[in-house]
């Protein structure tokens, strides 16, 4: 038996001086809430975990705290007893105190004296280094290596917080005013207050979903964005009225940049320290509440205002206020105010915490055998907690990588720089860190391995396969061509100028055969200028007979070529002159609106009259952006029927039809435009007209539909067709993603 010189130094700890502990009944269990004053972070412990946290008193040893839970009845091993504390140590609930306690006597012998088993209480040096490893080394740490500066910088530059003051009075003056509507009476209020607003735009639902599609205009962001911080503000208002109203003391107010968007926020962490739920849910969703309210007022404004930008303003002030806000904040995927609303509900302080906690110690047992930590949730929280944990990551992923590429669009270099900083905080790291920790999880055997660095490389070796297989086989997704259906042959009749229209000689809904009379316009100008046009026409041939017989062969080739340009514009307004008799160039129905009116109005020039066409003969218009003309092409090939999913739930089947041969950026069908909710993105023309033209080039394909089943469709219906993808599932990805960063580069 060794000496008791031989023995390790035990590490003691001591429970931070800043850490209370507050108890409370969940589910018919006492658990205890700890609340760290100086970091402002709370954690749940249960009974057992509670009592050994008590009893760190900075004297205590390992073999001591072991016998004093056992006589308690606690069954708690060395292990675990040195693995909890050191997760208090590693969350700065406790602190290693500076020096060692000596035992008073031999483990073995402290053991024999309760009556235990040696080898249960005996003194693992392992143990000990748990704790001492979760703790600094040296009162003076070494001066931080260039890659230890680099990581502690990454956080900087995506989140940068500073605080301006502190809430508490400004809290108070509000409360006066506002903390009312945290009563019954004020809630009621609330209430009408939002089912109304919800009622008017129902009401209007088509005006408010144009609004949504003008918040995408790149003209108005600077407007959005005021619009955003002042709706940011009355959001933290109402945290802050919340908080004070159920006395709780508002902590510090300020700014803070997340990916350069200015964010305010407020410090109301003490909520934890109320027993009711129903009052920390209450200042969970205070800004939400006041945001919906201020939404509602905006709802209103927007239905009492006339036509304007006041109108507009008020209608995206809704949008701002209250979808989006249920949308980010409400969410409890995010840590924003639907976390915190939900850790509330189910009384799991720091739920993301305790949640990825689990999830990766089932992770590790899954793939690799670690055996699963102790945990400080119990019952149906633990499973709960790891189910949350899983959705927020998948959920994160998608929601960051947005994020990164928004950023990087928008803001160019600096937004590069931010995108690269937050994939190496949020991905790169945190995996480098995990893949690390299960390699050097127990020391190397033959040829430098073990049972988990083989696990490891076995798991490698997988994806190295994946990604292969990935990058070779074809997609088993299809791709999605934009079709849209119109008629066959439609002739649009137009005004050739601006005239009236002095009869109309068919009916709306009748039936006409080709070279039908259909209606007369009048345009008394245009016949005085063709012939007052006439008129210097021969006035202009005279002078070059004169010219030439005076000698004067300039003068008379002068006189020549004004003759020539005034014979060119009489033929013109006699070409317009004949297109006052419209005549039907096709056989088929008369299709318009407000067709009866049109005697007697004036039309101006190109203002469409109506339309003559077929309702049993429609076709298929596709537009095949450039980077799937050869899947197209594959699909032509087959000889095989597409399916074409129209809006409004109807499928059909069509072959798709060769493409025409030149791609062109002209907009075929203002259906097809994003700014009236079509697929295809649009950008004004670059000579000023006003008109629209496609973003990037497409080719064109017509297909022409049976009588059937141009009888089941609408001119004008929008839809996909649905051809096989040729390209490797990466590709795809790539695609997709390459042409998202197209997309947000156009909208700079």
């Amino acid at each position: 038996m060794s000496s008791d010189a031989d023995l390790p130094s035990i590490p003691t700890v001591i429970l931070d001086p800043e850490v209370t502990f507050i108890a409370r009944e969940i589910g018919g269990r006492t658990t205890y809430v700890s609340h760290h004053e100086a970091t402002g972070k709370f954690f749940q412990l249960g009974p057992e975990e509670y009592r050994v946290a008590s009893l760190l008193d900075g004297v205590r040893g390992i073999p001591e705290l072991f016998n004093a839970l056992h006589s308690e009845g606690v069954e708690w091993t060395t292990e675990d007893l040195a693995k909890f504390i050191a997760q208090l140590v590693q969350a700065n609930v406790a602190v290693i105190k500076q020096g060692s306690a000596e035992p008073t006597e031999s483990p073995i012998e402290d053991a024999a004296a309760t009556g235990e088993n040696p080898d249960q209480a005996s003194t693992d040096p392992a143990s000990y280094d748990a704790i001492t490893d979760a703790a600094p080394r040296s009162p003076e740490p070494p001066r931080p290596g260039l890659l230890t500066m680099l990581l502690r910088f990454l956080p900087w530059l995506i989140s940068q917080r500073f605080p301006l003051f502190r809430g508490d009075r400004i809290a108070t003056r509000l409360t006066r005013y506002l903390g009312p509507a945290f009563e019954p009476i004020g809630f009621s209020i609330w209430m009408l207050l939002v089912f109304s607003g919800l009622c008017v735009v129902y009401g209007h639902f088509e005006a408010f979903a144009a609004e949504l599609r003008r918040m995408f205009d790149p003209g108005l962001w600077p407007m959005l964005f005021l619009i955003w911080i002042v709706a940011k503000l009355v959001h933290e208002a109402g945290h802050a009225v919340a908080a004070k109203h159920h006395g709780v003391r508002v902590g510090q107010v300020g700014i803070m940049f997340f990916l350069l968007a200015p964010l305010a926020y407020v410090d109301v962490t003490d909520a934890w320290k109320l027993r009711r739920r129903f009052y920390r849910v209450q200042i969970a969703l205070g800004g939400v509440y006041f945001e919906l309210a201020v939404a509602a007022v905006a709802a209103w404004a927007w239905w009492f205002l006339p036509e304007g930008y006041a109108k507009h303003i008020t209608a995206q002030f809704f949008l701002i206020s209250g979808p989006a806000t249920l949308l980010v904040n409400a969410n409890p995927l995010l840590r924003l105010d639907g976390y915190y609303v939900l850790s509330d509900l189910t009384e799991i302080p720091n739920l993301r915490m305790h949640g990825r906690r689990q999830l990766g110690s089932v992770l590790q047992r899954l793939f690799f055998g670690i055996p699963q930590t102790r945990q400080l949730l119990s019952g149906w929280r633990v499973w709960f907690a790891s189910i949350h944990a899983a959705c927020s990551v998948v959920f994160q992923v998608f929601w960051m990588g947005g994020l990164v590429l928004g950023v990087a669009m928008w803001a160019r270099g600096l937004g590069i720089l931010l995108a690269i900083a937050g994939v190496l905080m949020w991905f790169l790291i945190p995996a480098v860190r995990w893949v690390w920790k299960i390699w050097m999880l127990e020391p190397g055997e033959r040829f430098g391995l073990n049972f988990y660095r083989r696990r490891m490389l076995f798991y490698a070796s997988l994806l190295i396969a994946l990604f292969q297989q990935l990058s070779t086989v074809s997609s088993p997704f299809d791709r999605r061509v934009p079709v849209v259906v119109r008629f066959q042959d439609e002739q649009i009749a137009r005004s050739p100028s601006d005239a009236f229209v002095e009869s109309l000689f068919v009916e709306r809904g009748q039936h006409v055969e080709q070279g039908t009379l259909l209606m007369r316009l009048k345009d008394p100008e245009l016949r005085i200028k063709r012939e007052k046009k006439a008129d210097d026409l021969e006035i202009a041939e005279l002078k070059a007979i004169q010219y030439r017989r005076q000698g004067e062969l300039s003068k008379a080739a002068t006189s020549l070529e004004n003759a020539n340009a005034l014979r060119r514009q009489i033929a013109e307004m006699d070409e317009q002159i004949a297109q006052l008799t419209v005549v039907a160039n096709r056989s088929g129905y008369i299709v318009g609106n407000q067709v009866e009116s049109l005697p007697g109005r004036f039309v101006a020039a190109g203002q469409e009259l109506l339309r003559v066409s077929d309702p049993q003969e429609k076709e298929l218009l596709a537009v095949v952006p450039e980077q799937d003309v050869d899947a197209y092409q594959l699909a032509c090939q087959n000889d095989s029927s597409s399916r074409v999913r129209l809006r409004g739930g109807l499928t059909i089947k069509a072959k798709p039809a060769s493409l025409r041969p030149r791609a062109s950026r002209m907009l075929v069908h203002p259906a097809l435009a994003a700014n009236v909710g079509g697929p295809l993105v649009v950008e004004p023309t670059l000579d000023g007209s006003g008109e629209m033209r496609l973003a990037q080039p497409y080719l064109e394909s017509i297909t022409k539909l049976d009588p059937i089943t141009s009888a089941e469709v609408r001119s004008g219906q929008l839809g996909s067709m649905t051809i096989r993808d040729n390209r490797p599932v990466l590709a795809r990805v790539y695609d997709a993603i390459a042409t998202d960063f197209r997309r947000l580069g156009r909208s700079q």
